[in-house]
């Protein structure tokens, strides 16, 4: 089945520590993985983010020595296949004209949709990497805080949180499609964007560089047999369901079903929450108490 196909490849999926020098991904194999990374989602379907896909040996040499942090990432970045660079618009202004063209040519959206969509793009949007966006957006945020109690307000945050975390869609779609075509990856925040920048030729007054992802082909060891196999690291520690997972409210532990007798919820014993989610817990009743309940 469809879920059982991408529940093997999410669950194959881990961080490569070493990679196989002088591999090269073939382009069929590439130009698939980006197709799919297309797919990705994107608010107000902006796409903010472009990846920069360093395969020379040159210039991923270049970054592992005089940008990344730390030997792990350094000895990742120079051997992997391929170096993706996710970066992301910080200047989403500009991209409004051309989404909204695109937009009309596809006749998906209607016109209600098109003809607010500039206005409400650059409300929520503006001000990205401008000094006057600091007092831009901390204007909104006192407006939609004073609205909110009355009827729902749009959140506002920066510009970067927005893009950076448009950004992380795309690395995980880039992710998992790699990894279904039997590629070993490593997501990588320890780098210094600046050299990046430099050594990519990337313009950090519109765009960020909020990850790379190490593409290749895993390091296969010889065993002492003499026969090659592949070394399977041990999964990282993941928290139980109970501790990400909640139930309707924050705090209240998911139960599943299935595991219950006659629809009754399984004793949970509330010593076992871990004290940053309890003491969030006493926290969210404090306000339950002062806060009016939505109407």
């Amino acid at each position: 089945s469809s879920a059982a196909a991408f529940r093997a490849v999410a669950k194959s999926r881990h961080s490569a520590k070493r990679f196989e020098v002088n591999r090269t991904i073939p382009c069929s194999v590439l130009s698939d993985i980006m197709e799919t990374t297309l797919s990705s989602p994107s608010g107000f379907n902006l796409q903010p983010t472009h990846v920069v896909l360093v395969s020379d040996s040159e210039l991923k040499t270049q970054l592992s020595e005089h940008a990344m942090l730390g030997p792990g990432n350094s000895f990742r970045a120079k051997d992997c296949s391929m170096l993706a660079v996710f970066i992301c618009d910080v200047q989403l202004h500009k991209r409004i004209p051309r989404i909204l063209q695109l937009e009309r040519e596809s006749g998906m959206r209607d016109v209600n949709y098109l003809a607010s969509f500039p206005v409400v793009t650059s409300f929520l949007l503006s001000g990205g990497g401008a000094s006057n966006g600091v007092v831009s957006r901390a204007i909104k945020r006192v407006a939609t805080d004073m609205i909110s109690p009355i009827k729902p307000a749009p959140t506002i945050e920066s510009v970067d949180a927005w893009s950076y975390k448009n950004a992380s869609f795309l690395a995980a779609t880039w992710v998992l499609s790699a990894t279904s075509h039997g590629l070993a990856t490593c997501i990588m925040e320890g780098f210094d964007a600046r050299r990046v920048s430099q050594t990519l030729l990337i313009p950090l007054d519109r765009y960020r560089i909020p990850l790379m992802v190490a593409t290749g082909y895993e390091y296969i060891e010889e065993n002492k047999e003499g026969c090659d196999s592949l070394k399977q690291s041990k999964k990282t520690p993941r928290l139980p369901i109970h501790d990400v997972f909640f139930s309707n409210t924050f705090g209240e532990p998911w139960i599943n079903p299935l595991l219950s007798t006659n629809n009754e919820n399984i004793d949970y014993d509330p010593a076992s929450i871990p004290s940053d989610i309890s003491d969030a817990v006493g926290i969210r009743q404090d306000l339950s108490l002062v806060l009016p309940s939505a109407k």
